[in-house]
């Protein structure tokens, strides 16, 4: 039984690890996409970008999308925070806490 639970410990905190390493491998992506798009945008063609870098014309594509898609996703929350459209704007008093409010 212990040692069951001293596993289940382990692989929790492996896999805590691994949730983390993703979150920092998107956060690269999208600073990469972001230096390429600020070379393209400095006249680089994005086949060049490829070649310059090592990276496969797919590898550029998929940084510079996640760059843009994380740009997008910015503005959006931005444009929602602007609008009140958030869930927090959206709640009521007794969402947020379940009291009943007059």
């Amino acid at each position: 039984m212990a040692d069951e639970l001293e596993r289940a410990r382990k692989r929790e905190a492996k896999l805590v690890a691994v949730f983390s390493a993703i979150d920092a491998r998107d956060d690269a992506q999208i600073a990469l996409g972001q230096a390429l798009v600020e070379l393209r945008d400095l006249g680089v063609v994005q086949a060049d970008l490829a070649e310059m870098t090592g990276l496969s014309a797919r590898e550029v594509g998929a940084a510079i999308r996640a760059a843009k898609d994380n740009t997008t996703d910015t503005d959006d929350t931005v444009n929602d925070a602007d609008s009140g459209d958030t869930p927090a704007a959206n709640q009521t008093s007794a969402d947020t806490n379940g009291d009943q409010q007059p």
